[in-house]
């Protein structure tokens, strides 16, 4: 049975330490991470909240990380306590709201007519998306992780086996599934199934970006991002369990304990490689890389070669998220809830605004203009940007 280490356990452990369930003579140190304390600054924007919405649960504790799903002129959100609800994107006006049964660990996923959630008990519910009635319900193998966007009827579901689930968005039909080897530890967590042209590319605990045929489920490639290397299990971590990102060519992943690259979509062969370890994953826009590394740097690297266009280091150990672009700034999200904006330019730190006490856990741009982000106490909330004169 794998061991799924909290990261967010480990990354708050203060002074030297070990971690017990790793057996008594496998002792792994822990050194000190020390937030870098936030200096006044001088906005040359403001970050706007158009609205925000709050569920329930404590995605924190559970380390659980359940994203908005977009469809037509909606967006849908469900959080660790079980609410599910669709909102207006434009105004933030609740749609409908409900309560599910069962710990909710994965999702949203589905399409324009069926929202798709999975809980820790390997259940996935599927829900009307008009009203939020039932419409079917599969048990699968394991915890739910993650669940794609449909295509063409089929969505994807990443279980915690390491099995990806291909299932009917209209029945719950299981049409095929590919399973990958595990480790024997691993991070909690995985980034959503990415969908492009009846493909959908996923990273996995062993390191590897997959492409799988949606119609088929056939495997077409896999690309190893980062080899296991070093003597202890923690030291040969390699999953990639941050968001991928892709464009018409390449898919971009990011992998702990080992590199940023980029794959060509068609064969999965490396076309460049950065040593840059993260556990977020990565973004893009038209010419940059967007990743946030372990000790919560912030990189742009251009897209077709990896050189680096700038690194942004005040943000030191204050667990960002994904950085996402937003305009002409990439914004992140930190573990006191503050969401930053970084010009693409340079890098600088050009604004500064406060969610909630609550760590920023997902941003998401699925519009050039607005920004969704999600902290862990189950709070979805829209940003655009404005003059900060």
């Amino acid at each position: 049975m794998r061991i799924l280490i909290f990261i967010g356990l480990i990354v708050l452990l203060q002074g030297c330490s070990y971690i017990p369930w790793f057996g008594d003579e496998e002792k792994v140190e822990i050194e000190p991470r020390e937030p870098a304390e936030l200096t006044e600054l001088s906005p040359e924007l403001t970050l706007q909240q158009n609205w925000s919405a709050s569920g329930g649960g404590d995605a924190e504790e559970k380390y659980i990380r359940i994203q908005p799903y977009f469809f037509a002129d909606k967006v849908a959100f469900a959080d660790t306590g079980a609410n599910i609800a669709v909102y207006e994107v434009g105004s933030g006006q609740r749609v409908w709201a409900r309560k599910l049964s069962g710990d909710l660990s994965g999702g949203v996923g589905g399409n324009a007519d069926v929202l798709v959630v999975g809980t820790v008990d390997g259940s996935v519910i599927a829900v009307n998306s008009d009203d939020g009635t039932d419409i079917w319900t599969a048990d699968l193998t394991s915890e739910v992780m993650a669940i794609s966007p449909g295509f063409e009827g089929t969505v994807i579901v990443r279980t915690n086996d390491s099995r990806v689930h291909g299932l009917a968005a209209e029945s719950g039909e299981e049409l095929w599934v590919v399973s990958q080897s595990s480790p024997a530890l691993t991070l909690r967590g995985t980034g959503a199934p990415l969908i492009r042209d009846g493909i959908a590319y996923l990273g996995m605990d062993n390191g590897k970006v997959i492409a799988i045929s949606i119609a088929s489920g056939n495997l077409i490639w896999e690309s190893r991002v980062s080899v296991p290397s070093g003597r202890s299990e923690l030291d040969r971590i390699v999953d990639i369990d941050g968001q991928l990102a892709a464009d018409a060519q390449y898919i971009y992943a990011a992998s702990y304990h080992g590199r940023v690259t980029a794959i060509e979509r068609t064969n999965g062969r490396i076309v460049w490689a950065r040593d840059i370890a993260s556990i977020v994953g990565v973004s893009i826009d038209d010419n940059l890389v967007y990743v946030t590394d372990r000790d919560d740097s912030v990189w742009a690297l251009q897209k077709a070669s990896g050189v680096t266009e700038w690194r942004q280091d005040k943000l030191y150990y204050r667990e960002l998220s994904t950085p996402v672009s937003l305009e002409n700034t990439v914004i992140v999200g930190d573990y006191r809830g503050y969401l930053h904006a970084l010009a693409k330019d340079d890098g600088r730190l050009v604004g500064r605004t406060n969610l909630g006490k609550k760590p920023i856990q997902t941003s998401m741009s699925p519009s050039a203009a607005i920004s969704y982000v999600v902290d862990t106490s189950g709070r979805l909330a829209a940003y655009s940007i404005s003059s900060s004169k």
